[in-house]
């Protein structure tokens, strides 16, 4: 289900500059109801039940919300217009109360927030293989950004195809439906697309609160034999003290000819499971019916630890460390010039083998804490405590954080990160790429102000797959000009783009990708960038578990001048 209008429609691009040294030398189900009150933190796992038939209710209403329905509805299910189910899944929505009706097998949840699934939503078999095979017609177009990848169609409303306008009635009967259930005063704006998720397809966690959505819904037409081993599921979370989603707390297996929807608000954080089945489509119709906006709370900003001052090493260490090939004059000086055009470099074969080596097998024992960070809607990924690290990389972390390198990456970059740096002007002009050093290009709007203050922030990370960052607005480490570096450590030589984990930049409110790196063993890439850029590790898919090792490590240090 898309549920974002965000249109930064990503796609991969090659990998940035490079400066080569070698070149210059379960299936569970969970039908009964419960009390929200009763709620449990584990994670229940949902399958709707019940195969496709007409069923007999008590009786069918011909009052006011009877009547408004056109001869369309004729299609649904009747227990949709029954009376007694009307009444009482109102009063359940109405008081935050559970429900299950045991005939029609309808169920409504108000944990973490209010859901509703309808199964066997439509009656007429052979109208649901005609709604499938238009859908299947569709033309479609790639979305993949940081948030998702998926096909998606084209606005239905416009759609010529018969029965995608039948459905598209379906949607103004039920819209009556929910109105009266919900008490929600819905208009007549109904956004409705087709999307088909496959093989490693995903939409990560978000909340859908945009343009006055007030009721999100999905269509499913996936396969009769669709299980929770293929992926695809729908995720709730709760959210924690600062609104922001906390745990999976439900899990919704896609049922085929099954109806679901849910209330938008600022809490109703959800994701689309990545689709595992390599050889099925999760197909769907979804979307969203619209009617007042709710304000929307303040959004939560995380606090970041704070920037450290360089400090000293011994010469002896450093040098043990770095590949001497990056420390000659004439070396640094050929990537510096490089580098005032792009903004970014690749530099390989970065550290010692000796070193190097220790630092995978360091990365691999098993004693170092890793925490998993989120909230989901932001990150997903395994940081380690920096308190309890093996020597060699304390010790690694202690040479970045150092005055010569400090100053070994000012005449790389040509920033002023060192007093010993050569001098430049104490305002650059930036140019227009991602935000480099270079005060040479003409083009430029943007300013940078060195403040002489030059320090630096790491972290050692731990990415395998369903790991990912999200670019989003709050991101306080983006508000200013930084210089990105990261050490790869442990991955496959060769790593494809197809496999996610690679870094994207993108230009805050734009569209098109600026850069993206990928990972590669013993690699060091440097990005300047400014505040108006914003960056975000593409999902980890499936792919990934097929890997050896199936994981990587990196260290981010983020350098301020």
């Amino acid at each position: 289900m898309n549920t974002e209008t965000d249109e930064r429609a990503h796609e991969p691009a090659s990998k940035i500059a490079k400066y080569d040294f070698s070149d210059n030398i379960g299936n569970s189900t969970s039908t009964d109801c419960e009390k929200s009150g009763d709620h449990k933190p584990e994670v229940v796992i949902v399958i709707p039940g019940g195969s496709p038939q007409q069923l007999s209710v008590d009786v069918v209403d011909v009052d006011a919300v009877s009547q408004k329905l056109n001869k369309a509805a004729s299609y649904l299910n009747t227990y949709l217009f029954s009376t007694k189910i009307q009444t009482e899944l109102q009063k359940c929505y109405k008081d935050s109360n559970d429900f299950c009706d045991g005939t029609s097998g309808m169920q409504l949840y108000c944990s973490p927030f209010h859901h509703c699934i309808l199964p066997n939503f439509v009656t007429d078999s052979d109208y649901i293989a005609d709604l499938e095979s238009a859908l299947l017609d569709l033309p479609l177009k790639e979305k993949n950004n940081d948030l998702y990848k998926f096909r998606q169609s084209n606005d239905l409303n416009h759609s010529k195809s018969q029965a995608l306008t039948l459905f598209r009635s379906l949607c103004d009967d039920i819209k009556v439906f929910l109105s009266h259930v919900t008490e929600i005063p819905l208009n007549s704006k109904i956004d409705l697309f087709c999307s088909h998720y496959r093989y490693t397809d995903v939409l990560l966690c978000h909340d859908d609160e945009l343009e006055a959505r007030r009721i999100a819904f999905i269509y499913y037409l996936v396969p009769e034999s669709w299980s929770l081993d293929d992926g695809g599921t729908l995720d709730l979370f709760d959210t924690d003290e600062h609104g922001q989603p906390k745990n999976i707390v439900k899990s919704i297996v896609p049922k085929r000819n099954s109806f679901l929807f849910f209330e938008v608000s600022a809490a109703s954080f959800h994701q689309v499971a990545e689709v595992l089945s390599e050889n099925m489509t999760r197909l769907s119709i979804s979307g969203w019916f619209h009617g007042p906006p709710l304000p929307r709370p303040a959004a939560y900003v995380d606090t970041l630890p704070p920037a450290v001052q360089y400090g000293s090493v011994e010469e002896e260490v450093f040098y043990a460390w770095i590949n001497p090939f990056y420390l000659a004059p004439e070396i640094q000086a050929d990537i510096k010039k490089q580098f005032e055009e792009d903004s970014e470099i690749e530099l390989t074969d970065f550290l010692q083998g000796d070193k190097y080596a220790a630092l995978v097998e360091a990365l691999a024992d098993e004693n170092i804490k890793w925490s998993l960070l989120g909230p989901a809607n932001k990150r997903k990924y395994y940081s380690a405590d920096m308190k309890q690290m093996p020597q060699v990389v304390s010790e690694f972390l202690h040479v970045i954080h150092s005055d010569a390198a400090f100053l070994v990456l000012s005449n790389l970059t040509g920033l002023k990160l060192h007093p010993l740096a050569p001098c430049e002007d104490s305002e650059v002009t930036v140019n227009g790429k991602v935000g480099g050093p270079s005060s040479s290009s003409s083009s430029s709007s943007m300013v940078r102000h060195v403040t002489a203050d030059p320090r630096c922030r790491s972290e050692v990370r731990r990415w395998e797959h369903s790991c990912y960052t999200l670019g989003h607005d709050t991101d306080t480490e983006m508000q200013d000009f930084a210089l990105d570096t990261v050490m790869y450590i442990g991955c496959t030589q060769e790593w494809l783009v197809e496999n996610g984990g690679y870094t994207s930049y993108i230009a805050k409110g734009e569209e098109e990708e600026l850069l993206s790196v990928c990972p590669a063993s013993n690699c060091l890439a440097l990005v300047y960038r400014d505040k108006d850029t914003m960056r975000f590790v593409k999902h980890l898919n499936h792919r990934v578990t097929k890997l050896s090792p199936p994981r990587f490590f990196d260290i981010s240090t983020v350098y301020y001048e």
